[in-house]
Order: structure tokens, then sequence, then C-alpha cells
């Protein structure tokens, strides 16, 4: 039946319950798990530490009032546990025992994270964790995987279309779901809507370093822009995202929007994350377009498409998979008990605690005197000079940002100063005054700055009272002078550039 005629049920029914193809399942299988071997490989050397009884763990639930609720076991034990975690994560990108490797990896992951909620337990790894749950559901082990390589059988291809469009379609409704919520937390946060949230973090190398996070700080009008449009293009996703001409556009500005991310606020892992399940949204109308631009790039003899090809065709062929497949499972049962036990056997040998030593296990180093003062001393007051960040100048305002920066201003200009705040701080009187060549007072205005505000802004008319040359604006905060900023007034013949 024409889906054009169907019914609203049909029309459901077939958005869920279509066979097909899963090709973007697979790539998802395939990729996840490398993207999730860079959180995973890196807690293995602390997993004694962080998720067994020997070390500290920090249950999620115990937040809740639930401190039993996942067992806690042992440093061998525990360690033995997340080696087999890595192994699944393996044999889950290779599609070897797919299903129950995704099984696996499924529920160690989501206890190990529910063990540690200090660092494990992220917005990436709930997203993961559900993302996996979803794959052990479908069927994306029939393609480019070790399996489908064994159940062939020579001279015979395959039925693929084995399952339903269910799983991919919750996978495609789980990132736009997360898109959608974003944007409503977004919405109800001021110091998103302002750009100050992100101003602050581009700033910081809270996360991993970023090229461009210091440079766009620079222009707070911008970074305000981008705000609103991640939040557009988040609320919008789950409307546009599917078949038809939006789907590229979405999910090309998806992909620059976390490239973007990387650059300016140092995340990684999470756009890896974001990019995997992008994966999830290529049917086979799409792998049709690729295999049509791959046969164009072998037809006009490109060299590099070649010896891809010739290295596809020198794997074995489906029947000698075949003769060999009951072999090649029988060995996943001692596989699993060599990753476990060499696991455990590396960990003892590597002997991080110094439990092995003749002389003990490493004590823990006793603290400096004078850092010992200063932790349990009252606190200190917080400087005028953490208070007051920065001073620009300018003539116009958008949204309370600064469109035009700059030093230089004409005579029947406005001349707007706008002190930038940092957080946290209390309510506050800021004084600023504006000084000629010769230090005397010219004019002074005050404002008060509440404790939520991020900027405080001065607003000064450059009258033809007021000679040209070098003014200097003076800010004080209680009477204490904090900032300086050098401004330069010319007559009304000539041009107020940005210099």
């Amino acid at each position: 039946m024409s889906q054009d005629n169907a019914t609203v049920r049909e029309k459901i029914e077939h958005f869920f319950y279509a066979p097909e193809v899963p090709y973007g399942l697979a790539l998802v299988r395939i990729t996840l798990p490398i993207v999730m071997m860079s959180m995973v490989l890196p807690r293995w050397l602390a997993c004694r530490e962080i998720f067994s009884l020997d070390g500290a763990t920090a249950p999620l639930p115990l937040g809740y009032g639930y401190p039993y609720m996942f067992p806690e076991f042992s440093g061998p034990i525990a360690i033995a546990l997340y080696s087999l975690l890595t192994l699944s994560l393996f044999t889950v990108s290779i599609g070897y025992c797919t299903r129950l490797s995704l099984i696996v990896c499924s529920v160690l992951y989501f206890y190990f994270c529910n063990l540690d909620a200090i660092s494990t337990m992220t917005k990436y790894s709930v997203i993961v964790s559900h993302m996996l749950l979803l794959l052990a559901c479908s069927h994306c082990g029939t393609l480019w995987s070790i399996d489908a390589w064994l159940s062939k059988r020579a001279g015979h291809d395959p039925d693929y279309t084995v399952g339903h469009a269910w799983p991919r379609r919750c996978l495609q409704l789980l990132i736009g779901i997360v898109y959608f919520g974003a944007a409503i937390t977004k919405m109800n946060t001021p110091a998103f809507l302002s750009g100050d949230q992100l101003q602050f973090w581009m700033m910081t190398h809270i996360n991993f370093k970023h090229p461009l996070g210091e440079l766009i700080s620079l222009y707070p009008l911008s970074i305000k822009m981008m705000s609103y449009a991640a939040i557009v293009w988040e609320t919008t996703f789950v409307f546009l995202v599917w078949r038809g001409s939006w789907r590229p556009w979405v999910l090309g500005i998806g992909v620059l929007f976390h490239f973007m991310t990387v650059l300016t606020l140092g995340l990684l892992i999470f756009p890896m994350v974001c990019f995997s399940c992008y994966l999830c949204f290529l049917d086979e109308i799409d792998v049709s377009h690729i295999r049509q631009w791959w046969g164009a790039l072998l037809t006009k003899g490109t060299n590099w498409a070649k010896s891809v090809q010739r290295i596809f065709e020198a794997l074995p062929s489906p029947g000698a998979w075949s003769k060999h497949a009951k072999s090649v499972y029988a060995a996943g049962v001692p596989l699993t008990l060599a990753a476990v036990l060499g696991g455990v056997g590396l960990e003892h040998w590597l002997d991080r605690y110094g439990d092995r030593r003749p002389e003990g296990p490493y004590a823990l180093k006793e603290i400096e005197p004078e850092v010992l003062e200063r932790l349990l001393s009252t606190p200190t007051r917080i400087r005028d000079s953490d208070k007051l960040f920065a001073v620009d100048t300018g003539t116009i305002l958008v949204g309370d940002m600064l469109a035009d920066r700059r030093r230089v201003f004409r005579q029947g200009e406005t001349l707007i100063a706008q002190c930038n705040l940092t957080p946290p701080h209390e309510d506050m009187w800021i004084e600023c005054k504006m000084l000629d060549e010769g230090n005397r007072l010219v004019d002074r205005l005050g404002n008060i700055a509440l404790r939520e505000q991020f900027r405080s802004n001065f607003m000064y008319m450059i009258s033809d009272a007021m000679e040209p040359g070098e003014y200097t604006l003076c800010f004080e905060n209680g009477g204490r002078e904090v900032l300086r900023k050098h401004v330069t007034v010319v007559g009304n013949g000539h041009t107020a550039n940005a210099n």
C-alpha cells in the first residue's frame, strides 16, 4: 500500500516495523566501541581504586538513599569484570558473537558507571548506555561482522532484511530527544542565553585545550548569536531530520556544531559519541548512492580506490570462513578466559599501589603545614581584581552586548563603557570616573551591580566641550581602584576606528 494513502496507524507501524537492511546500525556498532575505548581504557589502570572495595567508590544511588543497590567486589574481581568489558567492546566492534557481546557490554558499562558518579557517570555515558541497549535489541551483527562472514555459505547470499526498523528509529529519536531536552534546559538558563556561560567556558581549559576558545571569547556578541542558533537547531532537529531535503542540512549543521565544540570548548568524547549516533540515519538509499560514487571512483581509475578494492578481494571467501565457523566460535571461551585472567595478572604484576614491595604499600604523603593552615583557615575575602574581569568600550548595544568595540570616539557620540564581572560576587557599588590627560576628573557615574549580573554599563555623552585627546576610565569598587581603560576623543572631522 502506498504511504500517501495509508492511515496514521499504518504509517506509524511502517515507521517502526518496516523490514530493512541495518546499514546504519552496523556502522554505529563498529564506531561506538572505538569511541568508548577512549573512556574505558584510561580507567583500567585505576579500576581497583574507583570500582572496588579496595578503593573508594562513589555509587550514584548513594545520593538517593540506596547505598547497596549495586554490589561492590574486591579488587581482582572488579579488574576481571572491567577486563571483560574491554574485551566485549572489541568483539562488538568486529562483530564477533555480536548480540552476546552487546549484552555483556551494556550490563557491565551500566554497572561501572553507577559505581563512579564522580567521573565515569557523565552525560555521554548515559547516552552510550541507551545506545548499547538498543544495539543489543537489533540485528546490527548481520552486516560487516565476523558473524556475517561465518554465517555465509559458498554461493548463497544471506537475507539481510531480518530485522525491523524500530531499534534504528529509537536510536534516532534518542539523539533528537536529547537535543530537544538540552534546548529546553538552555532556554531556562539565563547565563547561556546571554552568552556569558559559553564565554567563561571558552576562556578555560576544564576539559581539553582548544585553539579557538580564547579568540572567540573576545567577541561576546557573536557568542550570544551562536547560543540562540544552537537552541533553534536543537529544538528543530527532531522534527526536520527525517527523510527529505532537510536531513543532510540538519545533520551537516550538527557535524559542524559538534566540531566547533571541539575547537572552542575542548570537548572530545561527547562529539564523537554524537557522530557515531548520526550514522544510524544512513539508510538503503544512502548506501546505494555511496556504492554508485564508489563505482564511479573505480571506473575513473583512482589508485587509492583500487588499492582498497584489492584488499577486500584478498580476504578469504565466505566458503572458507564457513568451514571454520565452529572452531572460531569455540575459541571465544579461551579468549574470554585469557582476557580476564590476563587483565588480573597484568594488574597484579604492575603493582601500582606497592602491595608487594618489601617496604609495604605506598603511603599518603603528609600535607605541608602551610597548605594545611590555608585549608583550615577562615575563607578569605575575594579580591576586587577577581570580581571585575575586563572593560570594553563602544557605542552600540545589542542585547546588552557591545556590537562595536573600539577605543576612539568622535565628539557627539555616546561612549558606552561595559564592565564585565566575574561570578561569584556580592552586590556591589561600581563607580566609573573619566579622567583627562592631567588626571583631572571630567565626569563620574555609578551603578549597582547585583550578584546575578555579569556586566554593568556606563554611558558618557562625548560633548563638544570635551577637548580632543587621551582620557582614562577609572573603575572603583567600594572606593578602591580596580581597573583602568584608556580611550581617545577626536574632533568631528576625524574618523573613529577600533584602534
